[in-house]
């Protein structure tokens, strides 16, 4: 059965260690530095990052213990410049393999995925306080694999975030506020955002549910004048500025009864491949 995003119910009561057969030279000479479009496949596995790191911990232990010997070789001299030059090859291998580690991130891109669920875990987050305060449960329904959208990151965490601090203050206490997440195709929306929906368009929808009463909607209106907008509802004004300009549509509606408030954004696929890379040294 599908979910209704207006069914609130009162919640009251409701690294193993591989062995190093090889010096760093060795590795040096079996690597293989791809060009062109061979450059477009990932060419070093996971097995070289680690190994790279249990190297660095092995030059730092040498480090260490060169450090600690220090003054205690009964020839002076000598231990001063095994000292020197054992410290400054320890140094310059780090920098090294710290360079080619770096090297590596460049070069393996990590796909990007499951942004929404994130963004909207790390809000629910934000405010964890703020909902234990008044006895808000948390009811989700998330879709598996729900794809990505063009949304930039920020802008996204902002309008989650407005919009759950919106429910939150209309919220009773000890009740419930639903979120879910859905892919959907849309041909045609008429009304609000027309023109912004391409006919068969791809879309992901994030839906907000909560008893609660959102008055301002009441007159269905979605261009009420930021004039007779005040305190949360103003906030939401701003939510749409942010929705519109990313090609989105923002709806808000309410039961029968009045007495239930349902948010609901409506965001295009990303249809492009979306990578990032892992932040270097």
């Amino acid at each position: 059965m599908e979910w209704n995003p207006f069914e609130v119910e009162n919640g009251s009561k409701s690294r193993k260690s591989a062995p190093v057969k090889d010096g760093i030279e060795s590795i040096k000479s079996r690597l293989h530095f791809p060009t062109g479009e061979e450059r477009t496949i990932p060419f070093l596995s996971p097995f070289f990052g680690e190994l790279i790191e249990r190297i660095k911990n092995s030059l730092g232990s040498i480090k260490n213990y060169t450090q600690i010997s220090r003054g205690k070789f009964s020839d002076q001299e000598f231990g001063e410049y095994y000292h020197r030059v054992v410290t400054e090859d320890i140094e310059k291998m780090e920098m090294v393999l710290n360079g080619l580690l770096d090297f590596i991130k460049l070069h393996t891109p990590i796909k990007k995925m499951n942004t929404v669920h994130n963004m909207i875990e790390e809000v629910l987050k934000r405010h964890q306080v703020r909902l234990e305060e008044k006895g808000i449960k948390l009811l989700k329904r998330f879709e598996k694999d729900l794809p990505e959208i063009i949304v930039p990151d920020e802008q996204l965490k902002y309008i989650l975030s407005s919009v759950l601090q919106y429910a939150i203050i209309l919220t009773l206490s000890n009740w419930n506020i639903a979120i879910s997440t859905r892919t959907l195709m849309v041909e045609k929306e008429p009304g609000e955002g027309g023109g912004l929906f391409k006919k068969d368009g791809k879309y992901v929808e994030i839906a907000v549910a909560f008893a609660g009463h959102q008055k301002p909607s009441e007159s269905g209106s979605p261009t009420s004048t930021i004039q007779k907008e005040e305190g949360p509802d103003l906030l939401l004004h701003f939510v749409r500025e942010i929705v519109l300009h990313n090609h989105g549509v923002m709806k808000i509606g309410a039961d029968e009864k009045k007495t239930k408030t349902f948010i609901s954004l409506r965001f295009p696929f990303e249809r492009r491949k979306v990578v990032f890379y892992p932040a270097m040294n």
